[in-house]
């Protein structure tokens, strides 16, 4: 009797052990690394629809590149800021730099836009990747707003009036927050009365954006 109490005192304390060794704790891996594997921590953006988009509620976007007209080109800069990369505000600036018969000698519109395509193919997960083509579908912009032009040997906005573009972007770094190849298709429509041709160009810049929580939003 002595002897069976005691082997059923050790099969007792060898039990919660071998249940211990054989269990498994939330975060653990289940299966062996394979060559090539990729972790979800090596892309925190991949495939989420977002690609670091909520990280702050405002984007801030400043570009340096080139704008395009029928005479040649400008220098142009660019800076946008938009509420969740869906609506904003931009200004724009182009320069010819000391160019030979130019359309215009400086160029300085402002505006708003609108990025109408993110946030309902967010809503019903349309985004799935890869993550170029979602960020290059929801960069697509319509945008609206003013100009004030310098024709040579004229006076600072002797020509003015609304500038409408058609623009699309190109994400660099696969998310966001980055680098961007960004272009826009512009015209600039004058006031009719005074029988000027309208002025159409194309803008080319390299930008950076950025994003942070204003506090606008609470939690």
């Amino acid at each position: 009797m002595r002897a069976l109490g005691a082997g059923l005192a050790l099969a007792g304390l060898a039990t919660p052990a071998v249940a211990q060794d054989a269990g498994w704790e939330p975060g653990n891996r289940t299966t062996s690394r394979v060559r090539g594997e990729i972790e979800p921590r090596d892309d925190p953006y991949r495939g989420d629809g977002v690609y670091g988009r909520f990280r702050g509620d405002l984007d801030l976007g400043l570009g340096l590149g080139t704008e395009l007209d029928q005479t040649g080109g400008s220098g142009a800069l660019r800076a946008s800021l938009h509420y969740f990369s869906t609506v904003g505000v931009t200004m724009g600036y182009a320069d010819a730099l000391g160019r030979q018969e130019p359309r215009f000698d400086r160029v300085l519109s402002a505006g708003v836009e609108l990025r109408p395509l993110f946030l309902p193919r967010f809503v019903t997960d349309a985004s799935q990747g890869p993550p170029a083509l979602d960020l290059f579908l929801d960069s697509i912009a319509l945008g609206l707003g003013a100009y004030f032009a310098t024709p040579p040997g004229e006076a600072f906005g002797a020509r003015r009036g609304v500038e409408a573009s058609v623009g699309f972007g190109l994400p660099l770094a696969g998310s966001a927050p980055g680098p961007w190849l960004e272009a826009r298709g512009l015209a600039r429509l004058s006031d009719p009365r005074r029988d000027e041709s309208a002025a159409y160009a194309v803008s080319l810049t390299v930008s950076w954006h950025t994003l942070w929580a204003s506090g606008l939003t609470s939690d």
